[in-house]
């Protein structure tokens, strides 16, 4: 599924994972089975925009207490391929 995250500095930072067509978003699960073969639908928040069986774009809160104040401006480095499993943090976070 590809999964991309729409960052937005926050005082806290989402946590994204993937099972199947199960997408849990700070504990919330998003069913997407839901949506029919070649469907798609539309994003409440988190979810934004258009969404289907193979693609999502989520806002990603991110703690900016915590994070260098220069984050990549790519929307490539937001973007990921995940099926199974945690979609990785793209922030850039300061030395602890």
């Amino acid at each position: 599924m590809k999964i991309i995250l729409s960052p937005v500095a926050s005082n806290k930072t989402t946590k994204v994972s993937v099972s199947d067509l199960v997408l849990t978003i700070d504990g919330v699960d998003v069913d997407l089975s839901q949506i029919p073969e070649g469907g798609q639908a539309d994003g409440e928040l988190p979810l934004i925009g258009v969404v289907t069986r193979e693609e999502a774009t989520i806002q990603y809160k991110y703690d900016s207490s915590k994070a260098k104040p220069s984050q990549s401006t790519d929307w490539a480095d937001y973007t990921f391929d995940v099926n199974n499993g945690d979609v990785p943090s793209p922030i850039v976070w300061k030395e602890a």
